[in-house]
């Protein structure tokens, strides 16, 4: 894909940022489509964060950013408008230029996964276990809520991040029965696994998840390259699994879209 002095640009930052794959997976699928446009690493050290984005946001060809860790936080303080998700995890993932020059953020580590999910169960209306309450698991959460899920249950350790989640959704979703709960699979329709656990090949499971049963879906977000042991055991089990790849494809198509890339 050549660059020319006409081609607008997509920043992705980080740090480190050597081992980002975004850009690789993606700039032949925007070639592809006929666009314009390049995703470029860009390595900012955190410490240089408060000085080097504010004039990335300067720059006259800069389309957006796709942003990872640590910046998700810190770069929804740039943004003139911030969506749902994105507010209520307190982070984004993308931010897009508009025509007037202002800022949009979103996040979509949630309708990433909720891509993955549809494919085999509909969360409308589904009774959803989530274990772990960390940035993707806030963001996963919300997506299920928009999505239409009658109950999400949060299994959380970190007492003050499983309330301020659920007291956030509470109050942005109240349709939707949410509550804090042990990580126990039974009454559930729907069982997802937000947590690192799973992404060493000895890993166990993510708690006392208990036992699964067909017609239930379990999700691991861990990207392992082999089944982890949640995903073995419910398979076992004859609930239907979705492995963290999943997640990161339909990511993938979400941030194209926010983007402007119509495949």
């Amino acid at each position: 894909m050549p660059l020319k002095g006409t081609t607008r640009l997509i920043g992705m930052i980080g740090d480190p940022i050597a081992k980002a794959r975004t850009p690789a997976l993606l700039n032949p699928r925007i070639a592809a489509a006929g666009a314009d446009l390049a995703i470029v690493p860009l390595h900012i050290p955190a410490g240089a964060f408060g000085t080097v984005f504010p004039a990335l946001l300067t720059l006259g060809n800069m389309a957006g950013f796709i942003v990872t860790y640590p910046f998700k936080e810190g770069c929804l303080a740039f943004a003139d408008r911030i969506s749902t998700g994105a507010r209520l995890v307190g982070g984004l993932n993308a931010m897009r230029r508009e025509e007037d020059g202002t800022w949009t953020a979103d996040i979509f580590d949630g309708v990433g996964l909720l891509n993955a999910v549809k494919a085999q169960h509909d969360p409308r209306g589904a009774r959803v276990l989530l274990i772990g309450a960390g940035g993707a698991g806030r963001a996963i959460a919300v997506s299920f809520a928009e999505a239409g899920a009658a109950a999400i249950t949060v299994a959380e350790l970190d007492d003050a991040r499983a309330d301020g989640l659920v007291s956030g959704l509470v109050a942005a979703f109240p349709g939707c029965v949410i509550r804090r709960g042990p990580p126990h699979a039974a009454g559930h329709d729907i069982v997802v696994n937000a947590t690192p656990v799973g992404m060493n090949p000895d890993d166990g499971l993510p708690g006392e998840v208990g036992d699964f049963a067909a017609g239930m879906t379990v999700v691991d977000i861990v990207p392992a390259p082999a089944p982890t042991a949640l995903l073995r055991k419910a398979s076992a089990e004859g609930a239907a699994t979705i492995a963290g790849s999943a997640m990161t494809d339909g990511q993938a198509t979400a941030l194209l879209r926010f983007f402007g890339i119509e495949e």
